[in-house]
């Protein structure tokens, strides 16, 4: 959090200079859309840079299932955890945020498999959120209230007259900024070990935020719960324009796999090993014959 130490300032016309940057760039894209709108998001811009092949079979094969349900309760859980009283117990938090969930039936919420699952399904769900939440509370500090905290906060940035639409959901956010003084902490809890991919999904983050607010944060970080380590990235302009042209990039490839007729690049590599069409897609046989040799 660099307590006590002195903070970045940012150009005021930072927010609309990135925003005129990305809307030039994107012009023929939103005019392509017509009147439909193009959401992006850190999974979408991922997937698709690993492999246009890999985003399209899993953009429609996802679904709720105890694995998938995890992440969702988890982040509900500590959300609990920030603005509750006392010392919850980590399973307490879990069982709250799973009646919450159960109770939402929105569209894009786990509540309508939450209400159909069976109990042995809701145990393993159960005993997955409860493994995180545990190691979080184990080894963070209590966020205090003067720190601003936010988890699992949506930040968002309408490009080109709303027809795409930058969204994400931070894990944690800390801080607040002053003027054009930059003071937010990002942090994307992350379990399992590290991927280059996670810096790229931060810098997506502190993207948006200077998009939203004109100030970036000061400092993104991805912090893994099984080895209590992080990864820290101070946001500078260099930081900035790589998310830029990385987004611009994706959102183009992302507007053109929207047509079916198109035809998906493939980039055979270890994302072949989860993708949905890991066991038809020829780009996969290709890279488990790779790797066997």
């Amino acid at each position: 959090m660099a307590l006590g130490q002195p903070r970045p300032r940012f150009d005021p016309d930072l927010g609309a200079a990135l925003r005129n940057r990305l809307e030039r760039a994107l012009a023929p894209v939103a005019e392509g859309l017509g009147d439909e709108q193009l959401w992006v998001g850190k999974h979408d811009l991922s997937q698709v840079h690993t492999c246009e092949g890999h985003h399209r079979a899993e953009k429609d094969t996802f679904g709720w299932n105890a694995r998938t349900a995890a992440g969702t309760v988890v982040h509900k859980a500590l959300e609990l955890a920030v603005s509750a009283r006392g010392d919850p117990l980590p399973l307490d938090l879990v069982d709250h945020a799973m009646t919450a969930l159960g109770a939402d039936e929105r569209a894009r919420s786990p509540g309508a498999w939450l209400r159909a699952a069976p109990e042995l399904e809701l145990a393993e769900l159960r005993g997955r959120a409860n493994e995180v939440v545990a190691k979080f509370l184990e080894c963070w500090p209590p966020l205090l209230p003067a720190w601003s905290p936010r988890t699992e906060t949506g930040i968002g940035a309408d490009l080109c007259a709303g027809r795409i639409v930058l969204w994400g959901k931070v894990d944690l956010a800390l801080g607040r900024a002053n003027g054009t003084e930059a003071r937010v902490l990002l942090v994307d809890l992350k379990t399992g070990r590290s991927h280059p991919g996670h810096l790229d999904d931060l810098r997506f983050y502190a993207l948006v935020q200077a998009l939203r607010v004109g100030v970036p944060p000061f400092r993104v970080s991805s912090y893994y719960l099984d080895t209590a380590t992080f990864h820290v990235e101070d946001v500078t302009a260099d930081v900035l324009e790589i998310g830029v042209r990385r987004a611009v990039d994706g959102i183009v490839k992302l507007a053109r796999l929207r047509d079916p007729s198109e035809v998906a690049t493939l980039s055979p590599g270890p994302a072949c090993g989860w993708c949905a069409a890991g066991q038809t897609c020829e780009g996969a046989a290709a890279y488990r014959a790779r790797a066997d040799a």
